[in-house]
């Protein structure tokens, strides 16, 4: 833009202490100190809008910034209209280019309403919840027989692949949300208890990025986990495998794989439930 933008009809305003220089227009990140410049870029880890600065400044300065307001630009080629503002790779900058590079944040922030202007409508974040359900197989590559999803035969009529401590019990896949902001809030693994032994399960990760190599990062396999309560007969219960799941591990719109092995315990597999911040 080769104009200074101007702020029109703010809404939702507030006073921010910046950690570093910041110009009028520029979208507003808080760096675990103070505010910065937002990215969308995953080497600017989790730096996501959450306000735009309504004045510039510099590192310790105290400024107005808003949440929602328009950008006017007097350069008439600064915005396509009727087009979906996102927060760009560049920082402090909106982008109409979709971020593409792998681990970007993708946030939504506004909409061009024609060339000179863009209504700007930063959201909070909010949690999603995912539920990844156990394949109806588990997988015994025994070369023999496959067990089936099944229930106990006495008081439970629960159903999931019965867990054998030989064999794998499970493979979980899924995809973290492309507008991930930090790590995921939980990460369980359900299961229906067929007996009072104390769980043992072992978890091996694995991450990719789309048109990537399928080796992109392991996470931090984990080993001896438990239910979060004592095992009893019959109760559906939870194992965190959420420690496992590292900063390198945890990127935005790529594809995860888990792996559950069972070393002890009696139960079924009913599937993993995830739960993310997202913008």
């Amino acid at each position: 833009m080769a104009y200074d933008v101007v702020i029109q009809n703010a809404e939702g305003i507030v006073e921010v202490t910046l950690n570093g220089s910041v110009k009028r227009g520029d979208l507003l990140a808080h760096n675990g100190t103070n505010f910065v410049q937002a990215a969308a870029s995953d080497a600017a880890t989790n730096l996501y809008a959450q306000y735009v600065a309504m004045t510039g400044g510099e590192s310790g300065q105290v400024i107005p910034a808003c949440r929602k307001c328009v950008l006017y630009d007097e350069d008439a080629s600064s915005y396509t209209a009727n087009t979906t503002q996102y927060l760009s790779g560049t920082a402090g900058a909106v982008t109409e280019t979709r971020p593409a590079t792998d681990g970007d944040v993708i946030q939504i922030v506004g909409r061009s309403t024609d060339t000179y202007h863009a209504f700007i409508d930063i959201l909070r974040p909010r949690e999603v919840e995912v539920f990844i359900p156990a394949n109806e197989y588990n997988l015994q590559n025994t070369g023999t027989a496959i067990e089936a999803r099944t229930t106990d035969g006495t008081t439970n009529e629960w159903m999931g692949a019965d867990v054998d401590g030989a064999y794998l019990a499970g493979i979980f896949t899924g995809f973290f949300p492309s507008g991930l902001v930090g790590a995921p809030l939980a990460a369980d693994v359900l299961i229906n208890t067929q007996a009072s032994t104390a769980v043992d399960i072992d978890v091996t990760y694995i991450r990719a990025y789309v048109n990537g190599a399928n080796t992109g990062d392991a996470g931090a396999t984990k080993t001896a986990l438990s239910t979060t309560e004592t095992t009893a007969d019959n109760e559906v219960q939870k194992v965190s495998i959420l420690t496992g799941m590292d900063a390198d591990f945890v990127k935005a719109g790529a594809p995860f794989a888990v792996a559950i092995d069972p070393d002890a315990g009696d139960f079924l597999l009913l599937g993993l439930y995830m739960r993310y911040l997202v913008v």
